[in-house]
């Protein structure tokens, strides 16, 4: 037996709160729609999707026969003050109860917004790695248009996680996606709001995704793989903390210069891991460990290469004439992050991630 010593068993002081929302996993999961409408007491509901979404949705009308439900396909790329303003205007006109939202990043992002807004419950159905549905946060539109806020309305009543609806995902959208839950779990690891809870979960985050990503990426097919991708995903989302470097640049140039959401992701995060690598000692051994690397930072840029994903943002169509105005974007507001983040660290970062070459810090 082993012994454990004392000051492993030491835990320091913490909070720890979890308004989480009911979650289903599991292969055919999809089929429980109808049943949680009723649960939620929900008996006249629409769909939010994009066109990718339109086969399932039409799936699960046809599984929810008595609940009324039309479907409301997103007309704009992104999550648009103009899609906003027509999907709440439809729940008002409609006298819809609630809604179900069909897909990835945009939709349930869109849903957040409407759901914070009008109060009504509605049950996201997940189709890719994102774990945007476990974020009370909510935003719509760009630039001077753009709002957003956070609250726990903005939750889903239920997330529906069914490894068969990402059967279909791409293999370099799928690594991307999973790109983007590791991104979450490797920053949970150094947040303001860590706990032992928190802590436990992001580590098997990361450990999950690290090895099931891969096998996607080479495999699309292998339901296995999707599973413990999907569940690892999960495990990323449900405690992630307050954001650091990483998710101050990504979220910030993706939006300002229309970058695909995940891929931005998951080029930075490696460049912000070894970045913070004096600072967080502590969450670097649990990545590494996680992993199986001897640097948490290359550990994660080997993974990208791994997944043949991009790993630069020159790759994702920023040009290099931005990295300047970059730097001023998203230096103009405050980064909680273990390390100080000046103008000149924001400037080599930045740089380091568009040319896409292994991180140095």
């Amino acid at each position: 037996m082993r012994l454990v010593r004392e000051q492993e068993l030491m835990v320091e002081k913490f909070v720890f709160q979890s308004p989480a929302p009911r979650v289903l996993f599991g292969r055919g999961t999809i089929n429980a729609v109808a049943q949680e409408l009723e649960r939620h007491g929900i008996s006249r509901a629409f769909v939010l999707c994009t066109g990718s979404g339109m086969q399932l949705s039409q799936r699960i009308i046809a599984r929810a026969p008595n609940c009324g439900i039309e479907v409301l396909r997103l007309a704009y790329p992104g999550i648009t003050r103009e899609d906003f303003e027509r999907a709440t205007g439809h729940a008002k006109k409609s006298g819809a109860d609630g809604f179900i939202v069909v897909g990835g990043g945009t939709p349930i992002g869109l849903g957040k917004a409407v759901a914070a807004h009008t109060q009504l419950r509605y049950i996201a159905v997940v189709t890719t790695y994102s774990g945007s549905e476990m974020a009370s946060n909510w935003s719509y539109g760009k630039d001077d248009d753009a709002r957003s806020g956070s609250s726990l309305a903005a939750l889903p009543s239920t997330a529906i996680y069914d490894p068969d609806l990402t059967l279909g995902l791409p293999a370099q959208i799928s690594g991307q996606s999973g790109m983007n839950a590791m991104a979450h779990a490797v920053e949970s690891l150094y947040g303001a709001d860590r706990s032992p809870a928190v802590e436990t979960l992001a580590e098997a985050a990361v450990r999950v995704l690290g090895s099931s990503l891969p096998r996607v990426v080479a495999r699309p097919t292998d339901i296995e793989a999707r599973t413990e991708a999907l569940y690892g995903a999960w495990l990323a989302a449900a405690f992630r903390a307050p954001v650091g470097v990483e998710h101050a640049i990504a979220q910030n140039l993706r939006k300002r210069y229309g970058l695909s959401h995940a891929g931005t992701h998951a080029v930075v995060v490696p460049y912000a891991i070894a970045f913070n690598r004096n600072a967080a000692k502590h969450a670097m051994e649990k990545i590494e460990r996680a992993l199986a690397v001897n640097d948490a930072g290359l550990g994660l840029y080997d993974l990208n290469v791994r997944l043949r994903i991009p790993t630069g943002l020159k790759d994702l169509g920023m040009k290099e004439s931005d990295i300047e105005a970059a730097v001023d974007f998203v230096g103009a507001k405050p980064i909680a992050n273990p390390r100080q983040v000046a103008r000149a660290d924001l400037v080599e970062l930045i740089t380091q991630a568009f040319h896409g070459a292994p991180p140095r810090f």
